[in-house]
């Protein structure tokens, strides 16, 4: 079963602007290394995965040279370029034409959870899932709000940040989802995938996947910080 899958790299990472160069927050570096090198990497240890879509806009060129002719990884690099700002959901749709498959896998380009690839679309398909959305139990969950599953793991709401400081499940970022539901989606106006798509899609069949691994999401400075200890070692080819 292949996969093709996009990740969501137009970022601008305007929170860092005090710790970064003026450069896509997909491309700041982790030890030296940019953080869309540690999300390749985690592709490349799935088989499925033949195609990797890089949903770029906010200084597209820096990533575009960066990778246009790697040979580093198991799968081919396309680029879906917005030429004015889309949201998520406009850009997973844009990048959609791209993909071949009927299921594909959407990465936020600014987090990472220690995830097994394989155990998800496993779960997706087993699950007869529309689309199956990652989830991570983290404590200080307001920062994201919350994700309600049943007891068979369908969620059921997503709850707005509220100030409150309590565990929960969170959306770490990560969707495996059937393209042609992005298909009513018009990829030429600014669209948000969490706050406008995904709640209106809950009774297509939405899942959730509990998953275990340590999660980090770059986009503040304290956890950039400390982004750089954590993710050590996270290249692997």
């Amino acid at each position: 079963m292949q996969i093709d899958t996009i990740i969501l790299a137009g970022g601008k990472g305007t929170r860092l602007s005090g710790l970064l160069p003026d450069i896509p927050k997909p491309m700041a570096p982790i030890n030296g290394i940019p953080f869309l090198d540690i999300l390749l990497s985690q592709l490349n240890t799935c088989p499925h995965i033949t195609k990797v879509i890089l949903a770029v806009g906010y200084k597209s060129e820096t990533i575009i040279s960066r990778y246009k002719t790697s040979i580093a990884y198991n799968f081919s690099i396309l680029f879906s370029e917005e030429k004015s700002p889309l949201g998520t959901g406009g850009a997973i749709k844009k990048a959609s034409a791209l993909a071949n498959t009927e299921d594909v896998l959407v990465l936020n380009g600014d987090s990472y959870i220690d995830l097994d690839i394989e155990r998800l679309i496993n779960s997706h398909i087993s699950d007869k899932a529309a689309i199956t959305v990652v989830l991570k139990k983290l404590s200080g969950a307001n920062r994201y709000g919350n994700v309600k599953v049943d007891e068979r793991r369908r969620i059921i709401s997503f709850e707005e940040k509220n100030g409150l400081n309590h565990t929960g499940l969170i959306n770490a970022g990560v969707y495996l989802v059937k393209r042609n539901l992005f298909s009513g989606v018009d990829e030429d106006h600014e669209i948000s995938l969490e706050r406008q798509i995904l709640p209106d899609l809950i009774k297509s069949g939405m899942y959730g996947y509990i998953a275990d691994g340590a999660f980090i999401d770059i986009g503040i400075p304290a956890d950039y910080k400390r982004a750089q200890t954590e993710l050590a070692g996270h290249i692997i080819r």
